[in-house]
């Protein structure tokens, strides 16, 4: 099957399964943030208003950087959002840092868990983070696990939102 139709088939095949699509070539995976009411915070948007892609490299050389590009959109919600971005990095990864984020967006990094709070998401409304990861001296597949989750509630504590995701992206890349 040629690389097209291949795509197209899974293109065709997300969206019979829920708008979901992961596609490895080139280097992108796309996916919808989950919006289950919290118990600290009700969810204000289905999870077809919220989507988030993620950009990464294929390979990278032991030792070496990589940058992970997320991108989250406010589809179609009403009003005024707040998202928890979160990921978490495999061991295969030393250290990883925010390098590129907007004013608005407020994120932590303890260890290999990266937090994120983006305010002011409106309708129609994107925002991209950028973070770098150093792989390790070792040769395999390094897996950074990403999920996203929106609130219409300023005050949500974000570690309490972490335990509500329920879609989560990985993103696996092959240190040589």
């Amino acid at each position: 099957m040629s690389p097209l139709a291949t795509r197209l088939t899974a293109a065709a095949l997300a969206a019979a399964l829920g708008g979901t699509l992961l596609s490895p070539t080139p280097a992108t995976a796309a996916g919808s943030a989950s919006s289950a009411a919290p118990a600290v915070a009700p969810a204000a948007a289905a999870s077809s208003d919220f989507g988030y892609v993620i950009t990464f490299p294929k390979h990278v050389h032991r030792g070496g950087s990589l940058v992970y590009s997320v991108k989250v959109r406010n589809r179609k919600a009403r009003g005024q959002h707040y998202v928890a971005l979160v990921g978490d990095f495999s061991k295969r990864f030393r250290k990883i840092r925010v390098i590129s984020k907007p004013r608005s967006v407020k994120c932590s990094v303890k260890g290999r868990s990266l937090s994120c709070w983006i305010t002011s998401l409106d309708r129609g409304d994107s925002t991209t983070v950028r973070i770098r990861a150093w792989a390790g001296s070792r040769r395999g597949t390094a897996t950074a696990t990403f999920g996203v989750i929106a609130t219409s509630d300023a005050d949500a504590d974000i570690r309490k939102l972490r335990k509500e995701i329920k879609r989560k992206i990985k993103a696996s890349t092959r240190i040589r």
